[in-house]
């Protein structure tokens, strides 16, 4: 059990060492979990930025190599996560954008940091290691695995509802949660579809004076921590206390942040023992299959959500679900669904950064 936080203490001031990467590695052996919709932890949103699962995102849908649409984390950082979740203060639920990258995506990230240093006139060598600021460079090598590639980092904000879409949230929550020992997935099915709706449509990111993947001094955590109280207007006031709120609820429940990125929290990895002083007990993670079999129904029922509200009339949606999907004795029930609840792609977020 974790105590109360305090929402509005100071940030602390962290020292980032670079030799994190010399550090030993006690694998555990935790496996990797899904977060988000139909998984074991409902109540923490996601968003795959990275697979371009929604119109806030700067990539293309699916077009980054190997990215996923779902999140996926080590076991032991889910519940750190639902219980920094149950910490904040009602009304808003953790966003997490990414978590585990397969180290082909960790490799086009990378790339594609360098190539817009070098379209700004950074030469390559210049360009590569200043690309590590923001993208731990890809590495084979097990001793040091690149913090996405263990499972135990992520990338995340607050998101905030209404009282009255709260109460919905919460009422639709307790509906998904029974999904294990309840036969009627068809209320469930639908109860999740219709949370997912309002996460896109009725919930807002807090501002946290940046946009997440901005490359700019103002992203580092305790920026306005750092300034003068008397240079902060209003609005860099609600940055601080945001910021505050996001980093209290993490490292109460034992993450640690990287410095340079308020989104970026990790444990259990490397980044976090250079960080805690505590053992590294995450390597590389492995994806096994229960992992793959988990992701392509997320793939599938993406697709097929998103043919059903792009091709409204049954034989436009053939062409996209193939007729096979059409037949499907779920087909009627889903779609039904889905034309209620509204396209996936859709989002009232902000943009994220185009790097």
């Amino acid at each position: 059990m974790f105590q109360k936080v305090d929402f509005n203490h100071p940030i602390k001031h962290t020292t980032f060492w670079g030799e994190w990467k010399t550090l030993p590695i006690r694998e555990c052996g935790e496996p990797l979990v899904p977060l988000g919709s139909f998984s074991s932890y409902p109540q923490i949103a996601t968003d795959s930025i990275y697979v371009g699962e929604r119109r806030s995102s700067p990539y293309p849908c699916a077009q980054l190599h190997n990215s996923m649409f779902t999140v996926f984390v080590r076991e032991g950082v889910a519940k750190r996560l639902a219980a920094a979740a149950s910490l904040l203060p009602s009304g808003h639920m953790l966003l997490v954008w990414d978590a585990y990258r397969p180290l082909t995506v960790q490799q086009a990230l990378f790339d594609y940091y360098v190539g817009v240093l070098e379209k700004n006139g950074t030469p390559h060598e210049q360009a590569t290691i200043d690309a590590q600021r923001f993208v731990s460079i890809p590495s084979n090598d097990p001793t040091k695995p690149p913090p996405h590639n263990t499972g135990g980092a992520v990338d995340l904000t607050i998101i905030s509802f209404s009282e009255k879409d709260w109460r919905e949230m919460e009422r639709l929550t307790k509906i998904v949660q029974i999904f294990e020992t309840s036969e009627n997935w068809q209320e469930i099915y639908a109860a999740e579809m219709e949370r997912q709706q309002l996460i896109r449509e009725a919930s807002m990111p807090l501002e946290m004076g940046t946009v997440f993947d901005g490359v700019r001094m103002e992203t580092a955590t305790r920026f306005y921590e750092e300034l003068d109280p008397v240079q902060l207007d209003d609005q860099g006031r609600q940055y601080l206390v945001n910021r505050r709120l996001l980093w209290n609820v993490m490292t109460q429940v034992g993450f640690s942040n990287y410095p340079e990125e308020w989104w970026h929290f990790d444990f259990g990895n490397q980044f976090d023992a250079i960080q805690s002083g505590r053992h590294a007990i995450y390597g590389a993670a492995g994806f096994s299959k229960e992992n793959e079999d988990w992701e392509n129904m997320r793939r599938r029922h993406y697709f097929g959500c998103v043919a059903i509200s792009e091709y409204r009339h049954p034989a436009q949606a053939v062409n996209k679900l193939g007729e096979s999907g059409k037949q499907h004795e779920l087909y009627p029930f889903v779609r039904s669904v889905v034309e209620r609840t509204g396209h996936l792609k859709l989002t009232v977020h902000p943009q994220a950064a185009a790097v």
